[in-house]
């Protein structure tokens, strides 16, 4: 059961995500009228992703104390293709948004001049899937910190009954 909470939690969490990433992020050209119109959306996405993010820590945890590092080339085959993707995705993104809007929020040339780094034009920098991976791959990882022995012996347990 807990598996299917976090795959609704994380489904929940991805196209909120993608939502405010395609529907909330302003095109340079157009000025800004209202201020960040994805507050509302960004504050319902909240609890869905303290949701999502909590139960991946407890997958994690769980996975980490069941499984003991099993496979770890695998599992550092996986961790560092995900890094390789979200990482260089972001900046690429970012740099592209930089170049498109002429430059960053101290740039006097730049359309986001003085509105700080999360404005209207740059939600897609904080919600796109490469956020939502990296944040997840983190909370995952966190879970080997967390993991607990008792998982482990009650795994043992089950298999011998």
């Amino acid at each position: 059961m807990r598996n299917l909470a976090w795959y609704i939690s994380l489904a929940i969490t991805f196209f909120g995500f993608i939502i405010i990433e395609f529907y909330f992020t302003q095109d340079p050209t157009k000025s800004d009228v209202n201020g960040n119109e994805a507050f509302i959306p960004i504050v319902i996405l909240i609890p869905f992703l303290l949701l999502s993010i909590f139960i991946t820590w407890s997958v994690g945890r769980k996975y980490f104390a069941i499984k003991p590092l099993k496979r770890p080339l695998l599992l550092l085959f996986i961790i560092a293709l995900i890094l390789l993707v979200s990482i260089s995705g972001e900046y690429q993104l970012v740099q592209n948004s930089l170049k498109a809007l002429h430059g960053n929020w101290n740039d006097t040339d730049s359309v986001i001049y003085q509105k700080g780094p999360f404005n209207f034009y740059t939600n897609s920098w904080y919600f796109n899937e490469n956020m939502f991976l990296l944040i997840h791959l983190f909370v995952f990882i966190c879970g080997f910190f967390g993991r607990k022995g008792e998982w482990q012996l009650d795994n043992e347990e089950e298999i011998q009954n």
